[in-house]
């Protein structure tokens, strides 16, 4: 049947074409996807050209190595082609699991059934963004929305087979890709590659981007890929969109896009080039000025070669100089070498004569080791009858009370008697007024009892106050007891320290260099006993001590040493051990060593790693930042016992205070750090602390001492000042004891006087009162009495009995006091003799301790005129070694001033024999290639030179010529010193304007040849574009004469138009139409559908997926469609397809190419607003 083929056209223009490129190989490339990062177009680089990229054809381009085809035609499908697909709460499905065939596929539901959910899960999977799939904004909104899932999983399973393999040693057969999409933020989101046993071997978005390219696969390709909104878009678009579509298809428009941005970075390289060109004229004006300055060196060669010889000559005179100085200083050495063969003479025979008798003084030191322990005996002795006297006095001082409370009631019966008493005067004197002048018996008897009463009122009276001062003797007597006693006890704890300061010089003084000795008598003893049991191994764990010996002073904190040691409140002889059983031991060795108990005690800490402390404020000291403690157990130890950490150490109260101290609105205070609880100052050692938002401070009278970080003479030195500080203050606290001995003496005598005045008294007032009631007697039997005073008078006796119970009281008690005095006043006797004896047993101490002194000083002085000896000896050895050190100096100076002649000299020849080389025109490079012992054994060929003058006067000469050079530099006009270096800088500028001269040129031509290249490359692309247009067209009119029409695409590559020209019948001109318009829905539908079918046979892609392509089509032209596409995809065996419709297929056969798979209909909600989309199966028809 004849058909009438109309010609197709391209209309093309290359009015738009324009632009370079810099392309480095001219190669055709198998279309890559584009970045899957976002649905955006492709990221290129616009200083990267990139090549053509190939659309699918059989042919080779005539540029170009052969296009790599990606499961070649002629057998099966084997690598890239989708084998299943499996969602999971994806959309609409619960779970949907789909096997597709290697060659066709058809997925038939109706709407709602969830068969664009499919197509959507292998956009997602395959690394297409969420807009991509026009179903959702992210991907968050693909997530199922019944059930409450949290989870959607998608999972798309390619095959893997064939030379086109993605790491089939690594994956296998099949790559099973695997999108997850969590709505919780703790969950995995994000891809994995599974390998074909489901293991995961990777997550990583490059790996699955590498399989992707290698695989040729094109999601977001519409000619690849098509959905339902790119159909309907490319089916009712206008001519330039469909025209963009093709271009967007083929890879046209990003090539186009890269070549416009080569272009103008070509335009930027033609500008860069022109400023840089002209940035050069002052590199031209430079290198012209270097040239005349280095002509003008040549007058000045003269000049500096004379200067050069003077130069040489003045390096010889140093020499020579410092050779005549190492001479004299070799003579200085040889008189100190006789002066010190002299001193050792003398002090060998000072060593001979300086022995002393060792017995002596071991017997002196267990003399005083004798008296130390009776004084400690004493002392305790003392210490005991001390607390029994004062549990003696409790009683005393109970009945004392009682007294008192006597005394109070008796002065108050007094009062009520001298009442009485004047009453019944007053009556008797009534009597005396009736009775007139006569001398009546009566009379008598009353003048003879008022007398007698008179009297006995006195001698009362006298007894009152004589009990008042009986009681203030005793009282205080009794008050001075305790002063007494605390003298006494001040007295013997200075002596006690006295004592042990001097103990502790004369140890210090016999121990001969033992740092030991300054923390304690018995320490060097006890050491060397430890020391001994360790090496025995008698000690389970860790013994150390004494802890002063582990102590150091922080370099820069002296000025603190004496302040920290007192914080630190503890004695330096302590010893340290960690288990009980080392402990028992140890006690042991402190009996053996026979010390005290005060000296070489022992504290028990347990072993760990170092303490971490909080460090103190900035600016302010600790006794840990102050005392240096290496031992991490010693350290822990006294942060245990000692607080280290937390006693501050400043060297004034104002500093501490500005430094740490708080004070608050209220008053109230606080210390700064946190970590601080009580700050000590300088200069007595004063502290404060703050007790529950309270200041206070506490003072300290004993001066500071020091002994850590000092050698044996100052602690020599300090002791001794120590121990005259105690002498004299025992000697002020015994005289004020003697004192206050004889005060109490004198208060007791006085008591004992006041006692008898009382009992004499006492016995008078006896004696009155028998008068007085003679007189009563008297009375009574009197006959005239006109006025009766027995009533006053019963009165004035009932007041006196009163009084006399009550002296009767105070009587009673005051024996009680008595018979409790008695035995205090024999212990205060014992007291007084056991004081007595160890006043005696001390002074008896003092003595043999100012013996041991004595000897000590003799010794010394034998000792320090034997250090004298030894000092010389030293200073001299001293001297000699300082002046071997400057003749070894003047030595190297002279070595030193030898060597740099020679170099100067060495330098000049090689200058005066360049310049010769030079003028002769032909320069040699032998010393660029000289290595250091070469150098050094020419040098050393060089003998030195005689010179007879002094440095001075070649010094001057070289300055003169100097100056006469630099005047003329001036008068020239020369800026550089050096003709070498104004000679490398000239040479230096040339070569560097002429090395950006050729930089230039270079830009110019591969600015040339990019422009070039790049119009090659566009003539290229023209060619490629007319080919896809041209191998386009044939299909699409292949396809449409499967349907009995014909037609062409008319491309207008000037106006980026799309225009389809269809005959309807291909035997009737008259039915051809330009206007797709005019076609029906169905005409319509399919010519669309055919011109994708002809585009889709220009791609490599392994598979394509078109959506509801067949929406618009008649039944007539749907079934052509279907048979044609049914066809070409069963032709094109290596390439997979999978068709999504809604409409009827059952006309179409299945085959093992061909499967069909049915999604069952939705479930349809009874609530009006439309269907409900659930979980679906689906059925296949094989």
């Amino acid at each position: 049947m004849a058909k009438k083929r109309t010609k197709s056209k391209a209309v093309s223009s290359d009015e738009e074409d324009s632009g370079t490129g810099t392309p480095n190989k001219d190669t055709y490339q198998s279309p890559r996807k584009k970045s899957r990062n976002d649905d955006n177009d492709d990221n290129v680089s616009p200083n990267i050209p990139s090549t053509p990229q190939s659309v699918r054809s059989n042919a080779t381009p005539s540029h170009g190595t052969p296009i790599r085809s990606i499961n070649p035609a002629g057998k099966p499908a084997e690598a890239g082609i989708i084998h299943k697909v499996y969602v999971e709460n994806f959309m609409c499905h619960r779970k949907l699991t789909i096997s597709l065939s290697r060659n066709v596929n058809f997925v038939h539901g109706q709407n709602g059934s969830g068969k664009s959910a499919i197509l959507a899960a292998i956009q997602i999977c395959l690394g297409a963004g969420a807009k991509r799939t026009h179903r959702a904004r992210n991907l968050r909104d693909l997530v199922r929305k019944e059930g409450n899932a949290n989870v959607a999983k998608v999972r798309v399973t390619l095959l893997n087979r064939g030379p086109d393999a993605y790491k089939p040693d690594v994956y296998g057969e099949t790559i099973t890709v695997e999108r997850s999409i969590s709505l919780n933020s703790g969950s995995y989101n994000g891809y994995k590659l599974l390998d074909h046993q489901m293991v995961a071997r990777s997550k990583a978005k490059k790996d699955l981007d590498q399989l992707l390219d290698q695989l040729n696969i094109q999601v977001e390709n519409p000619v690849a890929v098509l959905d339902q909104e790119e159909a309907k878009k490319f089916l009712c678009g206008k001519p330039e969109d469909k025209y963009a579509f093709f271009a967007k298809a083929t890879e046209l428009e990003r090539l186009d896009r890269q070549y416009a941005s080569i272009f103008d970075t070509i335009g930027e390289m033609s500008e860069s080039r022109a400023k840089v060109e002209n940035s050069l004229m002052p590199k031209k004006e430079t290198v012209e000025i270097l040239k005349k300055e280095w002509e003008q060196f040549e007058v000045l060669e003269k000049m500096e070669d004379k200067v050069s010889t003077f130069r040489v000559k003045y390096g010889w005179s140093l020499y020579w100089e410092c050779k005549e100085q190492e001479d004299e200083e070799t003579n200085t050495f040889a008189q100190y070498d006789e002066m010190l063969n002299n001193a050792r003479d003398k002090l060998s025979k000072a060593e001979n004569s300086a022995s002393t008798d060792s017995n002596e003084e071991a017997q002196l030191h267990e003399k005083l080791s004798e008296f130390t322990t009776e004084a400690d005996e004493a002392t305790r002795s003392l210490h005991s009858q001390e607390a029994k006297l004062k549990a003696a006095r409790q009683p005393l001082k109970q009945n004392s009370r009682i007294l008192q409370t006597i005394v109070k009631e008796k002065n108050v019966a007094k009062r009520r008697l001298q009442a009485a008493q004047r009453e019944l005067k007053k009556v008797r004197d009534e009597i005396m007024r009736k009775e007139g002048s006569a001398e009546s018996e009566e009379a008598k008897r009353t003048t003879r009892r008022m007398k007698a009463e008179e009297n006995m009122n006195e001698l009362k009276k006298g007894i009152d106050e004589r009990e008042h001062q009986i009681r203030d003797s005793l009282l205080n007597y009794d008050r001075l007891k305790p002063e007494e006693e605390a003298l006494n006890n001040r007295h013997h704890d200075a002596q006690r320290q006295l004592h042990a300061v001097r103990n502790k010089v004369n140890g210090l003084k016999a121990s001969e260099g033992n740092s030991m000795a300054l923390f304690g008598n018995k320490c060097a003893s006890m050491y060397q006993k430890v020391e001994l049991a360790k090496r025995q191994r008698k000690f389970c764990g860790e013994v150390i001590g004494p802890i002063g010996h582990h102590l150091k002073i922080v370099a820069g904190k002296e000025n603190l040493a004496g302040l920290a040691q007192f914080a630190l409140g503890m004695s330096l002889d302590k010893f340290i051990v960690t288990n009980d059983q080392d402990r028992s031991y140890f006690m042991r060795l402190r009996n053996e060593a026979g010390c005290n108990p005060r000296e070489c005690l022992v504290m028990q800490t347990n072993i760990g790693p170092r303490y971490q402390t909080r460090s103190p404020p900035d600016g302010v000291d600790t006794i840990e930042s102050v005392i240096n403690i290496p031992s991490d157990l010693v350290y822990n130890c006294l942060v245990d016992f000692g607080k280290i950490e937390t006693r501050a150490l400043m060297n004034s109260i104002e500093e501490s205070q500005e430094a740490l101290l708080i004070q608050e609105n209220g008053g109230r205070c606080s210390i700064r750090g946190g970590n601080i609880k009580e700050v000590y100052f300088l200069p007595q050692g004063d502290n404060w602390t703050v007790n529950n938002g309270a200041f206070a401070q506490y003072a300290n009278k004993r001066p500071l001492k020091q002994s850590i970080g000092i050698d044996r003479t100052q602690a020599i030195r300090e002791g001794e000042n120590e121990a005259q500080l105690l002498s004299e203050e025992v000697e002020g606290l015994q005289v004020l004891a003697r004192q206050m001995k004889d005060k109490r003496h004198r208060y007791k005598v006085e008591w004992n006087n006041l006692k008898g005045e009382d009992r004499s008294a006492r016995r008078e007032i006896e004696r009155l009162d028998d008068v007085l009631e003679k007189i009563r007697e008297e009375s009574t039997e009197a006959e005239n009495i006109t006025i009766d005073t027995t009533e006053y008078e019963d009165d004035v006796n009932e007041a006196e009995r009163a009084c006399d119970d009550l002296k009767g009281k105070e009587e009673e008690t005051k024996k009680v006091l008595e018979e409790l005095n008695a035995p205090i006043l024999d212990l205060e006797a014992k007291v007084d003799e056991t004081r007595a004896r160890s006043e005696k047993v001390t002074n008896d101490l003092n003595e043999a301790s100012e013996k041991l002194s004595e000897y000590m000083r003799g010794q010394q002085q034998r000792d320090r005129a034997l250090e004298k000896k030894r000092k010389n000896l030293k200073k001299i050895e001293e001297a000699r070694d300082a002046q071997i050190k400057k003749v070894e100096q003047r030595t190297e100076m002279s070595e030193e001033a030898m060597q740099k002649a020679r170099l100067v000299t060495y330098q000049i020849q090689q200058t005066l024999k360049k310049k010769e080389e030079n003028a002769s025109g032909f320069p040699s490079n032998d010393d660029e290639d000289k290595s250091a012992e070469e150098l050094n054994e020419e040098l050393e060929l060089i003998e030195p030179i005689d010179i007879n003058k002094n440095p001075d006067y070649y010094k001057n000469k070289i300055q003169r010529g100097e100056k006469e050079i630099e005047r003329e530099r001036k008068r020239r006009q020369i800026t550089e010193v050096d003709p070498e270096v104004a000679l490398d800088k000239y040479q230096r500028a040339k070569k560097d304007l002429e090395t950006k001269m050729k930089q230039l040129v270079s830009v110019e031509e591969n600015v040339t040849r990019l422009v070039e290249d790049l119009r090659e490359r566009k003539e290229r692309w023209k060619t490629f574009r007319s080919h896809i247009s041209e191998m386009s067209n044939q299909s699409f009119d292949g396809i449409l004469n499967k349907k009995g029409s014909s037609g062409f695409i008319e491309f207008d590559h000037k106006y980026k138009q799309l225009n389809l020209v269809v005959q309807k019948d291909n035997r009737d001109e008259m039915t051809q139409t330009n206007d797709v318009k005019a076609l029906s829905g169905g005409e319509r539908s399919f010519t669309t559908l055919s011109l994708l079918l002809a585009l889709g046979e220009s791609l490599e892609t392994p598979f394509r997926v078109m959506d509801e392509f067949d929406v618009f089509l008649d039944p007539v032209a749907r079934k052509i469609a279907l048979e044609t596409m049914i066809m070409l995809a069963k032709e094109m065996s290596h390439r997979q397809f999978i068709f999504i419709t809604p409409q009827d297929l059952s006309n179409i056969r299945t085959d093992p190419q061909l499967k069909i798979f049915h999604l069952k209909a939705p479930t349809r909600s009874t609530i009006v607003g439309g269907a409900e989309q659930q979980t679906l199966e689906f059925q296949s028809q094989q």
